[in-house]
């Protein structure tokens, strides 16, 4: 018996040797075909990895042009900067590691690497900043540590926070989840940011609008999608706090500027966005999420506005870098 399933056992190997021979006689270009048809961070990079002639397949042009955005000479047109790579393999790599400036230093643009869909990042100069060229309201700032532009916008002194980015949906990746994020900094000497017992929290809200008359058809009554959710800038009492945003009953601290430091509690708000900290130094938190059709649409633009309008507190100290729109993976 042994005997017999070492024969087995054998021949299967065989087998199987035999189907690899067959597959490494096939033509370069074949194998280039079949793995510019899966994934560019798993399977591409893996292929390289079985023999020699796959790796020059999976390294070779033809496999990464497949794998960049099919418009992505006419968005690098718009580089500040020329970009030279010597395949599209380091094209791509680039692109992932080191977002390209466009448009005068206010919108980077970049791929996701496990996707190979488009990312960009609006400037906080792109966007619209209610009282930003005011500056008791607001300063430019330049040069900050881990900052993609060559400056960001620093909240002097407000009560009225409104902040509204636009994008061509055009520009994005087809048949792709995305989110916003606003990506920023707390300074120092901020005040008015925190979560703040008895006040309610600045408000995100993402809005599309699409059939709104590109290419000459007007359309009398565009189609909007729009989502909102409540936004947390600053936990009071540090990262750890950011769970207790979901919990049944909610304990904050009052600011030791009230002169007491006695403990409340409040329904918790399960939908609130809470910031997290990025790789660059900076920190993030999601504004809400939107869907870019397999189709396409051409005439489609989406909206990111965050805001806190209904609060008299004054606010200081936030350094806005910009709106990141980037996708959306399930966890």
């Amino acid at each position: 018996m042994r005997a017999w399933v070492d024969i087995v056992y054998m021949d299967a190997e065989a087998a199987a040797a035999a189907a690899a021979a067959e597959i490494y006689r096939l033509p370069e270009e074949c194998v280039a075909y079949a793995i510019s048809l899966t994934t560019p961070a798993g399977d591409a990079c893996q292929s390289s990895a079985v023999s020699p002639a796959f790796r020059a397949a999976a390294d070779s042009d033809a496999v990464w042009a497949r794998f960049l955005p099919h418009d992505h000479a006419a968005v690098l047109a718009r580089a500040d900067e020329p970009v030279a790579c010597e395949s599209k393999k380091d094209l791509f790599s680039r692109l992932c590691d080191d977002p390209v400036l466009l448009d005068g230093a206010t919108m980077s643009f970049g791929l996701e690497r496990r996707s190979g869909a488009k990312c960009f990042m609006l400037a906080a100069r792109a966007l619209s900043i209610v009282w930003g060229d005011d500056p008791s309201c607001w300063i430019w700032t330049a040069g900050l540590p881990g900052s993609r532009f060559p400056e960001v916008a620093e909240l002097v002194d407000v009560c009225w926070l409104e902040i509204t980015g636009k994008l061509s949906l055009s520009l994005l990746s087809p048949g792709t989840t995305y989110a916003a994020y606003l990506v920023y900094a707390i300074s120092d000497d901020s005040y008015g940011l925190e979560c703040h017992i008895g006040m309610l929290p600045p408000k995100a809200t993402v809005t599309v609008v699409s059939g709104s008359g590109g290419g000459g058809k007007p359309t009398p009554t565009p189609a909007v999608t729009s989502t909102s959710h409540a936004i947390c800038l600053q936990h009071m009492q540090g990262e750890e706090e950011a769970a207790a945003h979901r919990r049944k009953t909610q304990y904050m601290r009052l600011r030791r500027s009230y002169g007491r430091n006695k403990m409340l509690t409040r329904e918790a708000d399960p939908d609130i966005r809470c910031p997290r900290p990025r790789g660059d130094g900076w920190a993030e938190v999601e504004l809400g999420e939107f869907a870019v059709a397999a189709g396409g649409e051409d005439d489609a633009v989406v909206e990111v506005r965050f805001e806190e309008v209904d609060s008299r507190r004054w606010k200081r100290g936030l350094i806005v870098q910009g709106v990141e729109i980037r996708p959306k993976h399930a966890c």
